[in-house]
């Protein structure tokens, strides 16, 4: 089974990544947005029996989930190269605004240097690409106690958050 970084551990990847055609039997699956969109457009449970979570594309359009935000456990957003930097934006998108609490995963092309700023933008998970370590990954995540820059994390230094009814004096 593949390993993955879940909430900062090594945890075994339970999900099945297939299209809604192969997901007969599987108990957790991951579908494409658009076969995901599909069957929840016409009512009935993706698979039914199963959990279900979805993936995204950098080209797909994060805003079509926000009706099924509350029953969706994981959404993965792939990185086909280290290049790609869509799916940063998705990320921040997904939990500012659109207030996504569950896992978020980055997969694909996700090397170990990246995993600092994917969390930053929202992400708690982490499919890393093919020769990646993921115990130096872990410690990458502790690699810095204080960003001075806006995330959805909770590093942001105190003295950077503004309070926006606040006075013009910073």
């Amino acid at each position: 089974m593949r390993q993955i970084i879940k909430d900062r551990q090594v945890v075994a990847d339970d999900w099945t990544y297939v299209g809604k055609e192969e997901a007969a039997g599987a108990t957790r699956v991951v579908l494409p947005l658009a076969d995901y969109l599909a069957v929840r457009a016409g009512g009935e449970s993706p698979v039914p029996g199963a959990q279900v979570a979805v993936s995204l594309l950098p080209a797909d359009d994060e805003q079509a989930l926000k009706p099924y935000l509350a029953d969706l456990p994981l959404i993965v957003v792939e990185f086909p190269s280290t290049a790609e930097g869509r799916g940063y934006t998705q990320a921040r998108l997904l939990r500012e605004r659109m207030g996504f609490q569950g896992e978020l995963r980055a997969a694909g092309g996700v090397r170990l240097d990246q995993v600092f700023l994917l969390a930053r933008c929202g992400f708690n998970a982490f499919d890393l690409a093919v020769g990646e370590k993921l115990e130096p990954a872990i410690a990458e995540l502790e690699r810095f106690s204080v960003a001075y820059q806006d995330g959805a994390g909770p590093l942001t230094h105190p003295r950077r958050r503004y309070d926006t009814g606040a006075s013009s004096a910073r």
